[in-house]
């Protein structure tokens, strides 16, 4: 697992020297942890340190539109959906055009098995279009639905 930590940290290395704010490295457009309504998701890699940081934490819930690497918030042992919630999957981008299948791959691996499975299903990664996922669906699926 290690050499893809080291692969994502190259390729961001390379993108921020290239194109400091676009898309993935855009790191104004993070939104971590508190959003109740909408997040429409941000940087990767600070999307991914922030679930390595809170994978353990009892209860995390997301917000009602939860985009992009918001998603990667399912890694989290304690997440749960509201009733009403939507999220939408899509492949990371870098420069506007789909990222590596590698990244994509490796950031998958945050998802908890099912929801790996789920998205493979829909190819929802291999692609920047979003794929949409309602909370009925996540919860049939075995993501909890909050109280």
């Amino acid at each position: 697992m290690r050499h893809w930590r080291m692969a994502l940290a190259a390729a961001l290395i390379l993108q921020t020297a290239a194109a400091p704010a676009a898309g993935l490295l855009d790191r104004s457009a993070n939104r971590l942890p508190d959003i109740v309504e909408q997040d429409n998701g941000g940087n990767l890699l600070s999307r991914i340190e922030f679930v390595e940081h809170h994978r353990n934490d009892y209860i995390y819930r997301l917000p009602v539109e939860c985009f992009s690497s918001c998603t990667l918030l399912l890694g989290i042992s304690g997440a749960c959906v509201p009733q009403g919630a939507v999220l939408y999957f899509h492949g990371a981008t870098i420069d506007g055009k789909l990222a590596p299948a590698s990244l994509n791959n490796y950031a998958a691996s945050y998802y908890p098995p099912n929801i790996r499975r789920w998205v493979a299903a829909h190819h929802a990664l291999q692609r920047t279009s979003f794929t949409r996922m309602t909370w009925q669906q996540a919860a049939a699926i075995g993501v909890k639905v909050c109280p």
